[in-house]
């Protein structure tokens, strides 16, 4: 018994406690005790972080992949290991009852093994669900040091609205996109902002990922999660929260047999080699139009930007990003740009520029910029925010639920006496961890962020619907309601159909509760699912790789983010014949309208918020030139000459009427405004700044995805382009010279 300390600090449940492994009201005893003695509070304290360095340093260890021959010779060994391992679990984790004594042996492995293979012979696999797996001798990691290959990338792909689908040797009938994740991002991805300096000579080592490849993990890692039942039982409402109790003990004690350990052994194998799962759904680019056939063009806003933060992930991690992650769209309006404040009360101001293309000197550029109304911080509408916040086993890496935590403290610091907040989690099951609190309580709020762990399945659906219900209840009439779910969209449990979760969101967007999606992670990011979700919740979605990132989209643009000012945003473009022959929308696929959805103001569109700026582009070329090559149809027998269609009755110096429909975000009728664009040949080289880095950003997003219409249009060119065109209001901006070293990366990338 220690002479400052009331409790014995060899006890092995001290260790158990610090490590998560007591459970329910043995859990809660310690707690109490530990509170009230600092001594035995100091050590697990050690005891955690000993645990946390050792996650940290493991997680480091390349893991290949295994080929099918070396699975089952490891399989075999794991009987052989099994007995062994029992032992050898139980030694070293009453080991860690020494705490920070530990500290310098395990160091001076890690400096001894330079080669990694000492290391590997401690590697085990435990899961919240399943407990430990299996211990590597020294023979199996020898086996695996020696024959292992690393992996290669899978895609699986099919066009969800296209006539063909692209299939992989071993699909049958996928629906999305699944790609592999890109190598685990640099250190700088944590801090405040990257090192973008040497980004385009960066190379990661190959096999550094974030999903595993390997049966061997790292023991540490359910370590890393040991704190979590003590901080856990300070809240009644996580006692029933799927991965929020046990760290699989019970199935621990289930499960003796050297049988049922391999049947875990091989479930574990499956699992991680299955586990890139990241889903995109399939663009089908726009094709050229004839105004003759096709006079008009109608689509929805979209001020998301998740797709280019994305983007810049696969890049920082030294990997392309898959075609159908390049939403061009999301790329050019993750940018600011110069356009004029709204006057006279008016929700936006239009702005409309045309110039040559600078990847097909025949063909013009048409940019069209929307700007909201914007209000100061203390003018803006009092808020009724739900943190929605998944908490499931999934979430469990350092870019997913701590990345979140730190991101939503940035908001909460700036809540006022009139906004209140609600925290709810889901897992397994669904659950509020903190009502309704006004603004002003920051400390309490961000304590409640900060007991967040992770652990179980996901049930998504189930976390949905309360989280409205809460919302609801604090409705604030004329303010701000909004539920944001922060998640890496990887729904497996509950309602995950995502027809049913779409229909479900779409009817909860109609009582006035809108819904902003964050997305975190890599490896299992569900792009589709929360772009579908955030669409139909009125909402956007914003995808977070760094607290920068948070910074940018929850405290420089929380306005936008938060506060809608206009919904179902819809724009329509009519063409005059005489002076367009054809014109093609770049980006916005899956925003498309029917010409007939732009009068209806029962059809959904996009949400513009305070403050946020809207950019389209058009690639138009001039009558006589088929600007996407020949013609898809015949010539018509019944309808009147192309010739003859050319000889419209309205002005003729005209080359059209863009023309704006929206609701305020309470009311169901729609205001109009029309703004006419007249003809002008301006060379490129006269645009404004603001057309020639949003046409680099939108070439940068054709070459990205080999878009059949980026003409003569290189690497270089929109580096150069972008380089020369940096300056917002005078001075340079920072997220732009960020993308000329994206565009370097990209460009070093390229197969040679």
């Amino acid at each position: 018994m220690n002479s400052d300390s009331k409790i014995n600090l060899d006890d092995p449940k001290l260790t158990a406690f610090a490590l998560g492994e007591l459970e329910g009201e043995e859990a809660i005893q310690m707690k109490q005790v530990i509170d009230q003695d600092p001594e035995a509070k100091k050590h697990v304290d050690e005891i955690r972080a000993t645990a946390n360095m050792l996650s940290e340093e493991l997680k480091k260890e390349e893991r290949p992949r295994l080929s099918v021959a070396q699975r089952e010779e490891i399989l075999a060994k794991t009987v052989g290991a099994a007995s062994a391992r029992g032992a050898w679990w139980k030694s070293w984790k009453v080991g860690l009852s020494f705490g920070g004594a530990l500290v310098a042996p395990v160091l001076a492995l890690f400096i001894l093994n330079s080669n990694g293979t000492l290391s590997r012979m401690a590697q085990v696999e435990e899961t919240p669900e399943t407990g430990p797996i299996s211990a590597a001798s020294p023979e199996m990691v020898a086996d695996i040091e020696k024959a292992a290959q690393p992996a290669k990338p899978t895609i699986v792909a099919t066009k969800d609205s296209a006539p063909e689908p692209i299939l992989s040797e071993s699909a049958e009938a996928p629906t999305t996109i699944a790609q592999q994740a890109p190598p685990a991002p640099p250190a700088e991805m944590e801090a405040d902002s990257y090192d973008m300096a040497d980004m385009s000579n960066a190379q990661m080592a190959p096999g550094s990922g974030a999903m595993p490849s390997a049966p061997t993990a790292v023991a540490s890692k359910s370590m890393a999660r040991g704190g979590a039942v003590a901080s856990r039982a300070r809240d009644k409402n996580y006692g029933q929260l799927g991965g929020l109790s046990a760290l699989g003990k019970s199935d621990l004690k289930k499960e003796k047999s050297s049988e049922s350990r391999v049947n875990r052994a091989e479930a574990k194998l499956q699992q991680t080699e299955a586990s890139n799962t990241e889903a995109y759904s399939f663009i089908a680019e726009n094709d050229f139009k004839q105004v003759a056939d096709q006079p008009l063009s109608t689509f929805s806003t979209d001020v998301d930007t998740a797709s280019y933060a994305n983007v810049r992930r696969f890049l920082v991690g030294s990997q392309l990003p898959p075609a159908d992650a390049v939403r061009i769209e999301e790329m050019v309006n993750y940018f600011k740009y110069d356009y004029p404040t709204p006057k006279d009360g008016k929700a936006f101001s239009v702005t409309t520029e045309v110039a040559a293309a600078p990847w097909n000197s025949n063909h013009q550029i048409l940019r069209i910029g929307l700007k909201g109304r914007e209000n100061s911080i203390e003018n803006r509408p009092a808020s009724n925010l739900v943190f929605l916040v998944d908490v499931s086993g999934s979430m469990d890496e350092a870019n997913k639920l701590p990345l979140l935590v730190k991101s939503l403290k940035l908001l909460v610091e700036q809540m006022r006496s009139k906004d209140h907040v609600a925290l709810v989690v889901y897992a397994g099951s669904s659950g509020i961890v903190l009502p309704s609190t006004a603004g002003t309580e920051k400390a309490k709020i961000a304590e409640a962020l900060e007991r967040l762990h992770a652990g179980g399945s996901t049930n998504g659906a189930s976390g949905i619907q309360l989280a409205y219900e809460v919302a609801q209840k604090g409705f604030i009439k004329g303010g701000v309601n909004r539920v944001i779910l922060a998640t890496d969209g990887d729904f497996n449990v509950g309602v995950s159909n995502e027809g049913d979760l779409t229909r479900m969101i779409e009817q909860k967007a109609k009582t006035g509760v809108f819904l902003t999606v964050l997305g975190f992670g890599m490896g299992n990011y569900k792009d589709a699912t929360m772009q579908k979700l955030a669409d139909k919740g009125n909402g956007n979605h914003a995808y977070i790789d760094s607290i920068r990132e948070a910074r940018k989209v929850l405290v420089e643009q929380a306005g936008g983010t938060l506060n809608t000012i206009a919904k179902d945003v819809k724009i329509q473009l009519e063409f005059n014949p005489k002076l367009v022959g054809s014109y093609r929308l770049i980006g916005y696929e899956k925003r498309l309208l029917n010409n007939e959805d732009f009068n209806d103001d029962t059809k959904d569109a996009g949400e513009i918020g305070e403050g946020h700026t809207v950019t389209a582009l058009y690639e138009l070329a001039p009558p006589g030139e088929v600007g996407g090559g020949s013609p898809k149809v015949d010539s018509l027998k019944y309808q009147p000459k192309p010739e003859v269609r050319a000889n419209p009755a309205g002005p003729s110096d005209e080359m059209l009427t863009v023309k704006l429909r929206f609701k305020k975000p309470d009311g169901d009728v729609s205001d109009k405004i029309e703004v006419p664009v007249k003809n002008e040949k301006k060379e490129f080289l006269k645009a404004s700044t603001d057309m020639k880095f949003a046409a680099s950003v939108a070439g940068f997003g054709m070459l990205l995805r080999k878009s059949q219409y980026k003409g003569d249009l290189t690497f270089d060119q929109v580096q150069q382009l972008a380089s020369q065109n940096m300056k917002l209001r005078g001075s340079d901006d920072e997220y732009r010279k960020e993308f000329v070293e994206l565009v370097k990366k990209a460009k070093s990338l390229q197969p040679k």
